[in-house]
Formats: C-alpha cells, structure tokens, sequence
C-alpha cells in the first residue's frame, strides 16, 4: 500500500490515463463505490476463484494505490487498484496484468521469506510487510500457547519445538487455503479468515480450541498443549488495529487459559464480575438438588451447574473455584469423576467437596483417598454448606495467590540473576576482545549438548535444575581472564612466557569465585568455578591447569568444554578464518583441539543441523585491527 500525490482527474483525463494503460495492462476498469460492492472481482475469476482480499475496496477505503498477486489454474495475475477522484467523485481505477515464468519463479522466491523455517506458517515479516496496513473483511484471531515458557523449561527446547510444528500442523487442518496464519511471536500465532460470518468465526475458533486441547506428542507423553485465543470481526480498519483488539480479548483468555474470548462475550463480565465472585460448579443428576444448592450459594459465588463435571471443567478451567459433587450419578459416579480429575491435574487447583445422603464411614473415607476436601453429608444445614463451602474456596484462593507469589519471586529473581550474570560477561568479553555474541552462544550451545546428553544417558544424574544452573553458569567461563593483561589477551603471537600466564586464568577464574565465602554452598557457585578451573582440560589428560582426564572432570565442565571450543572454531570475527558446521564437527571429533568425551562428541553430532540454525544469527561482524588471536583453539 502506498501514498497517492496526484489523484484528482477530469473524464477526460481518465478516459486519456486508461488508455494508455491499456497498451501494458490486460484490463483496466473504472469502479465506482457500488461497483466494488456489487461487482468487485476481475469477470476471469468472478464466482470461481474467490479473492483472499479485495485491493480495490482496500484502496478506497484507504484512499491509496494496492497491489497484490492472484493465481487462476497455472496463470499468475499482478492486480493493481489506485484510488482517483474524477470531476470529485471517489473512484478506483483497476489494472490487471498477467505474468510469465520468470514472475512466477520470483514469485516462490518471495514466498520462501516470508515462511517461518520451524512450523512452516506466515513469519513476522510477512505481517510487517503484506498485512499489518491492509483493510480487510475478516476474523482476525490471536492465539497464544499456554504455559509455553513452563513446557520448555520442564521438557526442554525440542519438546517446545514439537509443540509448536504439532499446533500448527493442527490449526492448518481446520482453515481453508485462502486463511492466513502467521507466527507472530514465540509462542503467539496472529490467525486471519477473511470473507468469513461473526458466527463461522466463532465456531472455528472453538473448534481449534477443542482440537489443540486434545492433542497429544508422542515423545512427550506427559507433556498437555493447550491455547488462549482472542478474536474480533474486523471491517474497515487495518489488520494492526484489528491485532490489538484480538490480543487484548486473548490475554483475557488467559485468565483462565484454553479458552476463546470472541466479540460476543462481553470482556467487562469476564474480568470483573468473576475476578470478585468465585465460580462454584454443581454437578448433580437431580435438577431440585442442583436448584437447592444454587440458592443457598448465589448470594456470593457465581453459579455454574449441571450433570456433565469433566465437560464443564474442560469448558471453564482453572476459572472455577470449587466443585460441589454428587456420588451417585447415572453415566459416571462422584468417584469416577475424582478419579478422572486427578489423572488430569485438576484438584491441585480446583478443590471438591462431596454432598450425598451416602454416610457411611467407608465412603466417606474412599473419598478423601481420592483426593476430595470436603464431605457434606444430606439431609444439611444450609449455613453450614455455605460456612465449608466459603472456607474450601478461600484456603485454595490463597494458596493459588502464594503459589502466584512465589512464582513470580522466583523469576523476578532469575531475571535480576540474568542481568548481572550478562553485564559481567560482558565486561569479560570486552576485555578478552572476543565476539560480543561468544558467551550468550556458548550458554546457548551447552544448554543444548545437555539436553541431548539427558536424552542419551542417565549416568551423570542431572535434573533440570542443574542443566539450568550449569547453562547459566556457562557465562562465567572464562572470568579469570579479567585479571590477565590486554596486552596477553589481544596480542597477535605468544612468548611461552606469555602462554603461561594466560593458562593461568582457569585458576584465578576460579580463585575469585572461591572467594564468594557467603555463597559457596550454592549450586550456581558449585558449578561455576568447576567450570572455570577445569574447561580447559581434556579427556586424555593433555589440558590445563591440573592435568585431569576422563570422568575425573566434573561433566559441567566438559560439556561447556565442548561449547566453547565448537564456537571458538565457527564463532570467529573474521569470517574467512571461521570454519563451517560441519568442518568444525569434524575437526573437533578427530581431536586437532583436544580430546573430548566420546559421548558428548556423539551428542555434538546429534544436534549438528539443530546448532547451524541456533547460531546462523549470530554470525561474527567483521574483525577489528589488531584483534587476531583466539585462545580457545590452543587446546
């Protein structure tokens, strides 16, 4: 879409304009308002080939000139639309011009870019590009993966890559050829459907909804994807004021996660009116005792009740504060039911309290074995039900309110604990004249050689936490180079004087954080400074500054080894000295920079396509004079 600077035209002018258009273009019309709704499509492809967007209307709307690419069969068109006044009076001139092969082939070259290399949906830049300014007569949806930063943490960044390809994959299923879903964000998906009915969009998005909900990966059996999605039916405003209203109904979504918030649910009753009056579900085959209930409770909980619990809970989410469950049901009994909850996750945040006339002590104790937090036996007071009822309900209010807390302490904390890690690596970068980018790749190239490592093998007994611990302490690899003189790190050639002394900066890495005596018992500062002492040591025992060989170096330090060497040979300033993937690979696994543990080598290996696409962007900038040395190679 582009700015117009001369549109005002006589008839004469106009007749004059299009004929001379003519002699390029296959046709060129003159539409007025009503033709572009009665009439807005090219007669080749009118009722047949149906438009994905109407430029014609976007250029009147927008009183600029729009141009897009539309096929027919094997034929390709370039559709231009400009908008024009004639003797004052709001037109749209439109051109129409086929394209040979050659326009074609650039064609799927334009398409290439405009392709995410992960799920194979739009990319951001295609967004920026060919959507964000259009008008369009469409249902514009944004989707957001729940918990997707707690699903690569737990299971890693391949089970987030899994995720993100099965999604995709799924939502592809469920639109037609002319929709357009586009990657917008890491986790956030920007979904268009253009031409389509408020109601046709609703029903898609609950479909999608309930689709994502019920897929499964097969490699990460316990791992469960679900999404928030907010949509608006948009006409007469561009796509990027469309996107906010979308992504301000989803991030209401995601009060209560796997839920779509759409133009016809209200957004004041979904943040207000439930944010202050808890959710009660009442699940009982008996109409009167489900209306018993709801009227003891309506005064302070919002009231939501019928026979069907898992479906309502499916439906609802963690938006529901408490259940009120029968035992005896027709189609699945009270204990079904907490069953299934529990095998789902549910009563970690949703508490039930069982009503039944059944009393016995056995059934009463079966239920608190299944996990239920209440029993209310019939017949009953109703204060009585109200009093554990709201008492129930406020101690899983607060526990979710703590459990919030805490969670967001912990990651205010490893964010602050990012940041001074990151300006530290930095100064040591600056110092050490390295690639500004060396450190933040070797952290990210350990945090993958780990992960691979835990898929292979369970003899060094890592968790999670400790890949995290040793991935961030990663970054201080090579601190102790801070007290070696620029005139050692940058010079050009080394005296065996000079090589060492700066062999000796595992040991003086090591010494500072040694020094740390009030956080020495913690696992950070446990990995840090094995990984300074001994990342230069090598599986036969031919490293520095100990001498240590095989397993006798912590597995921390080997792996960061690894890292390191691998993006000291691809990583280098000068590009014409920086190997490739593959020659690095092999370089490393013949042993010209070292040996290193056979296993790590074979994890090295494993993720050798997955390493060429994590660091293609951050490829090295250009050298700096003076700045030639790279001590990583040295062995």
């Amino acid at each position: 879409m582009s700015e117009l600077t001369e549109q005002n035209l006589t008839r004469q002018q106009a007749e004059q304009e299009m004929a001379c258009l003519r002699k390029i273009y296959a046709s060129v019309r003159l539409l007025d308002p009503k033709m572009l709704v009665e009439e807005p499509c090219y007669p080749p492809w009118k009722n047949v080939h149906p438009c994905t967007s109407c430029v014609g209307r976007e250029a009147m709307a927008g009183k600029c000139q729009c141009s897009k690419l539309e096929t027919l069969g094997s034929s390709l068109y370039q559709v231009t639309a400009r908008y024009v006044e004639v003797d004052g009076k709001p037109y749209v001139m439109e051109m129409i011009l086929p394209l040979d092969a050659s326009a074609r082939s650039s064609l799927h070259s334009n398409e290439l870019i405009y392709r995410d290399a992960l799920t194979g949906a739009y990319n951001r830049r295609f967004y920026e590009e060919e959507l964000k300014h259009k008008y369009l007569n469409a249902g514009v949806a944004m989707i957001d993966l729940d918990d997707f930063k707690l699903c690569n943490d737990t299971y890693g960044h391949s089970a987030g890559d899994a995720a993100l390809r099965l999604i995709v994959s799924i939502i592809h299923r469920c639109i037609r050829s002319t929709d357009m879903l586009v990657r917008y964000g890491g986790d956030e998906l920007l979904l268009i459907l253009p031409d389509i009915s408020a109601e046709a969009f609703v029903r898609k998005l609950k479909d999608i909804n309930k689709r994502l909900f019920a897929a499964h990966l097969p490699e990460f059996e316990k791992m469960h994807v679900s999404a928030s999605i907010g949509g608006v039916m948009t006409a007469g405003i561009p796509i990027s004021d469309a996107l906010l209203i979308a992504d301000k109904r989803m991030y209401l979504a995601k009060r209560r996660k796997n839920t779509v918030v759409t133009a016809d649910i209200a957004p004041d009753a979904v943040c207000s009116e439930n944010e202050h009056r808890p959710m009660v579900l009442i699940v009982d085959d008996s109409p009167m005792n489900r209306d018993i209930l709801s009227e003891i409770l309506c005064d302070d909980f919002e009231i939501l009740e019928g026979p069907k619990c898992l479906e309502l809970l499916n439906a609802w989410g963690s938006d529901i504060s408490i259940v009120l469950l029968d035992i005896v049901m027709p189609d699945m009994d009270g204990f079904d039911v907490l069953s299934r909850m529990s095998a789902q996750g549910w009563l970690e945040d949703i508490p039930v309290v069982m009503i039944s006339s059944e009393d016995s002590s056995q059934t009463v104790r079966r239920a608190y074995e299944l996990g239920a937090s209440d029993y209310i036996s019939r017949p009953f007071d109703a204060r009585i039900v109200h009093r554990r009822v709201s008492n129930v309900a406020r101690l899983y209010a607060r526990q979710r309110r703590l459990s919030a807390l805490v969670s967001q302490q912990f990651y205010d904390r490893e964010k602050n604990d990012q940041i001074m890690i990151g300006i530290l690596s930095q100064v040591t970068e600056i110092h050490n004249s390295e690639s500004i980018h060396h450190i933040s790749r070797v952290q990210r190239i350990t945090s993958i050689l780990l992960e691979r490592l835990c898929q292979k093998t369970d003899i060094y007994g890592l968790n999670g936490m400790d890949r995290y611990l040793i991935t961030t302490a990663s970054a201080l690899h090579d601190i102790g180079k801070v007290a070696i003189d620029d005139r050692i790190l940058n010079a050009r050639d080394l005296t065996p004087e000079q090589t060492a002394i700066l062999h000796t900066h595992p040991i003086l890495g090591a010494q500072m954080l040694e020094n740390l005596s009030q956080y020495q018992d913690e696992p950070l500062v446990k990995f840090a400074i094995q990984i300074c002492r001994w990342h230069h040591e090598r599986w036969d025992g031919s490293g520095y500054p100990d001498g240590r060989k095989g397993d006798d170096i912590p597995i921390a330090a080997q792996v960061v080894a690894l890292a390191d060497a691998y993006d000291g040979l691809v990583g280098k300033r000068d590009k014409r000295e920086a190997l490739s993937q593959e020659e690095a690979v092999a370089a490393l696994t013949a042993g010209k920079h070292g040996a290193f543990n056979p296993l790590l080598l074979e994890c090295l290996r494993d993720v050798e396509s997955r390493l060429a696409e994590e660091t293609e962007a951050d490829a090295p900038p250009p050298p700096k004079e003076g700045i030639l040395f790279d001590e990583t190679v040295l062995g």
